[in-house]
């Protein structure tokens, strides 16, 4: 039996599909306009008149000198402690200064490229580079030491029972007995020092992040060094982050269902200091800096420099311009499983730069908050990436209740988890570029993503080599702010064009639940009847071979 998806997803008339032809292609005529308007707004418009007395060597020298400060891997600094009120001060001033001095006047492309080396050579030469010294064995205690000789003494006389006769034999066992006895009693003290440390620790920790506690309670240890050689890890890079496909336009597909036009429009202004400042306290002090080495905590401790940074990232916003200093990133592998040792046992983690992670981190807030409020985004299906929702447990929670309620009531219920392979990796910049265009987000938003997509590139480091830069042709950084919510809007364009094929599962007593839920790339099928369930499946194979994604098998 054949389905007509269109009209189980409220189909349009052909008079509506030309019109939305029509309206697609002055869509793409005007993108095009803006993104040649675009590539020539590489400079703020108070300082044009000075960008044009700029000379050809001038400008190759800034570009030369943007190559060498992404290809160099830098030092972290010795920064002093939080409380040192006076010398982050100090260090404030002479970054603005700097900045002021040799920044101040410059095109906008030289401000975003050269703003990261002022602050962190500043940074380096005020505090100087952190030094790493090899930990020693852990000095050990009064108590410690004096077992240890009680250990060697009984050896000894070990040793001497042996070569002795009867008589000097029951001197010697009374002498071991004495030296037990006293080994014991310390042996018991030294072990109830340990578990009072021990639940000191677990307090400190509990009390300073409850949640982290918990999760590290039912975690399975994690470990490993990747054992690949550097050609065959730049040739397994090389497949999973090159799509031929990439030129090729995603042409729409039957069943798709386009959202009506947003009735709260999506804030396009440059970003204000306090999204910026709000962006930077919300952050951990302690996260690890991208290529230029500038960390949130200086941002945290200068307020002055973040001020000099909100006024650039104004002005790259205003320009829709990206700075190509945040289309670069280290990435390291982290592990997965415990003894990892191959490329399937880690997984990749982008460390990108804090000035391009503000920047993307407000335009995720503001697409998060504009996709929520117009209800773009289906809140009883979808659970992932949604700020005030519990995702992971929520989600969990109502399909176990499913489960249970199904048996109490004896109903039929088919429950399928399904799961995307190498989901962040795998989604193409087509799919993004399609589900910002349904969503109706400006254009200049997309202008700023499809370039920032375009033109990144990244680099893995392991503990022997790092390897050459390659580019990103398809997926998404994994620890860029922005990807969550983009990968949740191109499954959300899967997910409704697959939840009409069939209707909710009934679960007795007059409940019922859609057939979809979903948490990031987790997808669960939720169907009464198995033949629902099998048209979902169908249904979903097609939707992933359209987009070019697949499920594990």
């Amino acid at each position: 039996m054949s389905i007509d998806f269109r009209e189980q997803a409220g189909g349009r008339s052909g008079k509506t599909e030309g019109l939305l032809e029509r309206q697609a292609t002055l869509g793409k005529t005007r993108y095009e306009a803006l993104r040649q308007r675009t590539a020539l707004a590489d400079k703020t418009s108070e300082n044009q008149s000075r960008a044009q007395n700029h000379s050809a060597k001038e400008i190759q020298a800034e570009d030369q000198e943007l190559r060498q400060l992404i290809n160099a891997k830098r030092q972290k600094i010795n920064f002093p402690a939080a409380t040192a009120v006076e010398q982050w001060e100090d260090l404030d001033s002479k970054i603005v200064l700097k900045l002021d001095s040799l920044i101040g006047d410059n095109t906008l492309e030289h401000k975003l490229a050269t703003f990261g080396g002022i602050v962190y050579q500043t940074s380096l030469e005020t505090f100087g580079a952190k030094q790493y010294q090899s930990k020693g064995p852990p000095k050990r205690s009064r108590r410690q030491c004096e077992m240890d000789k009680l250990r060697k003494q009984k050896r000894n006389l070990k040793k001497q029972m042996k070569a002795a006769n009867s008589e000097e034999k029951k001197g010697l066992q009374e002498i071991w007995q004495h030296l037990k006895a006293r080994h014991s009693a310390l042996s018991r003290a030294e072990s109830a020092r340990k578990k009072r440390s021990q639940k000191r620790k677990n307090q400190e920790r509990f009390l300073r992040d409850s949640f982290q506690f918990a999760r590290q309670l039912f975690q399975q240890p994690k470990s490993g060094t990747l054992a690949v050689s550097r050609e065959d890890l730049e040739a397994h890079l090389k497949e999973s982050y090159s799509d031929t496909n990439r030129e090729l336009p995603l042409e729409e597909t039957a069943g798709l269902i386009w959202p009506a036009a947003p009735g709260i429009k999506f804030n396009n202004k440059p970003p204000n200091l306090q999204e910026v400042v709000a962006v930077v306290n919300k952050a951990r002090a302690k996260s690890a800096p991208g290529p230029n080495g500038v960390p949130y905590l200086l941002l945290k401790r200068c307020p002055n420099v973040l001020k000099r940074l909100h006024k650039i990232l104004r002005s790259a916003w205003n320009n829709i311009k990206v700075s190509k200093e945040c289309m670069t990133a280290e990435e390291v592998y982290i592990p997965k499983e415990q003894s990892s040792k191959e490329i399937n046992q880690f997984r990749p983690i982008s460390l990108l730069n804090v000035k391009g992670k503000i920047f993307l981190s407000v335009m995720a807030t503001r697409l998060t908050k504009y996709l929520t409020e117009n209800g773009y985004i289906n809140t009883s299906v979808q659970k992932g990436s949604i700020p005030g929702v519990s995702g992971c447990l929520e989600h969990a929670t109502m399909i176990w209740e499913a489960i249970q309620r199904a048996k109490s009531e004896k109903l039929n219920l088919d429950v399928v988890w399904l799961d995307l392979a190498n989901a962040y990796g795998s989604v193409p910049h087509g799919m993004i570029q399609l589900a910002l265009r349904m969503y109706h987000v400006p254009e200049d938003i997309q202008v700023m993503l499809d370039d920032y997509f375009s033109g990144f590139r990244m680099r893995f480091s392991t503990c022997d080599y790092t390897t050459n830069w390659i580019n990103l042709e398809v997926g998404i950084a994994m620890g860029c702010t922005i990807s969550p919510i983009l990968f949740v809007m191109a499954m959300e364009v899967i997910l409704k064009a697959a939840e009409g094929s069939v209707g909710p599962a009934n679960l007795g007593g007059g409940c019922s639940m859609p057939p979809l839920k979903a948490f990031m790339d987790d997808t669960t099928i939720i169907c009464s009847k198995e033949e629902e369930t099998r048209r979902m499946l169908a249904r979903l194979d097609t939707l992933m071979a359209w987009c070019r994604m697949r499920f594990k098998p």
